[in-house]
């Protein structure tokens, strides 16, 4: 029998000859079964609810997840790919659920009105990309791979929007942006498995979850591994796994949602990163102005509440994170996700 690392390598090349995919299985007729396959995501994260401008300052990111249904090509597409993933070869009734994602992250020093280049704090850099994704899910955990593409520095056009936007709000003009970190192609790679422990109901629909995880990425933009933990309590959890998804890197959240009518739960988890590369601190290869010495060692915690109404999914979280390098302070700021299925 191969080994489940030998099977782990087959899924991200399967990943890659099938361009474009995020995926869920279940393991019984009623989970995630809806006659809605698709599910539509826009997320924000940005530190102006705490009152900074800073560090990485704004993310956003726009999904579509598809699950193919009863189609010739889209039953092919599962059945190759689900022979790739360890979860699924346990479930050969489940479905893989497909995504591509396309979305923009800004990092800036603390003084962003200052001329000059700031040499004891970060670089401005902007990164840019589309994303890749399929994921098996059912009840007892998740198994998660994602392929980013994209560029970091000019090309990524985050200084451009970041102007723009810092216009149309009145807030102070960013006046840095030409000391950011020069073009550079981006390719990262994201594998995450979770382990889901059975609910415990305490009253009605209510109940309660945790889901520990570990996860790695690997890649010229970051390359770290990670481990940490949800607890979720609320109604009717089997909705969802984990957490609302959030923008790379970051603990890892559910871009799939299932059912109809209200349910709410609120949600915490951490997670610690070590970390061997980081473009946005440790700069790219090519020349560059400056660089921190970055902290190898990460710790991030979330707390936040989500609810659904019908077809459509809200979330907000406040993310906190530990110092990322020499000479900076812990970092905040807060996540909004909304999801529609159709």
């Amino acid at each position: 029998m191969r080994h489940r690392g030998y099977r782990s390598g087959r899924l991200a090349a399967a990943l890659v000859w099938a361009a474009g995919v995020n995926g869920v299985h279940a393991d019984s007729a009623d989970y995630a079964r809806s006659d809605r396959n698709e599910v539509f995501t826009v997320q924000v994260e940005n530190d102006i609810l705490f009152g900074t401008d800073e560090n990485y300052t704004n993310g956003i990111r726009l999904s579509y997840i598809h699950r193919p249904g009863n189609t010739p090509i889209g039953d092919n597409i599962s059945n190759f790919l689900r022979r790739f993933s360890p979860m699924a070869v346990s479930a050969l009734k489940s479905d893989l659920y497909y995504s591509v994602a396309l979305g923009q992250n800004m990092y800036t020093p603390k003084d962003i009105e200052a001329f000059d280049l700031i040499e004891d704090d970060r670089p401005y850099a902007g990164w840019t990309y589309l994303e890749f994704g399929v994921t098996a899910e059912d009840r007892t955990g998740y198994e998660v791979i994602k392929l980013d593409l994209g560029m970091v520095g000019p090309a990524s056009l985050a200084g451009k929007t970041q102007r723009w936007w810092h216009s149309v709000i009145g807030s102070p003009r960013p006046n840095g942006w030409s000391h950011q970190l020069p073009n550079e192609p981006g390719l990262n790679l994201y594998y995450t498995r979770g382990h889901r422990f059975s609910p415990v109901s305490l009253s009605g629909d209510l109940a309660f979850d945790f889901t520990p995880h570990w996860g790695v990425a690997l890649g010229n933009v970051y390359t770290y591994g990670a481990g940490g933990l949800t607890l979720r309590l609320g109604t009717n959890l089997d909705r969802d796994m984990g957490a609302p998804p959030r923008i790379q890197p970051s603990l890892p959240g559910s871009d799939h949602f299932s059912g109809d009518g209200f349910d709410i739960y609120l949600f915490a988890g951490s997670e610690v990163r070590a970390i061997a590369r980081n473009i946005f601190l440790d700069g790219t290869w090519a020349d560059h102005e400056h660089h921190v010495n970055k902290k190898e060692l990460l710790a991030e915690v979330q707390v936040g509440v989500v609810a659904f109404v019908g077809p459509v999914r809200m979330a907000l979280t406040n993310a906190f994170r530990t110092s990322e390098f020499a000479g900076s302070g812990n970092h905040r700021y807060s996540a909004f996700t909304l999801s529609t299925r159709f």
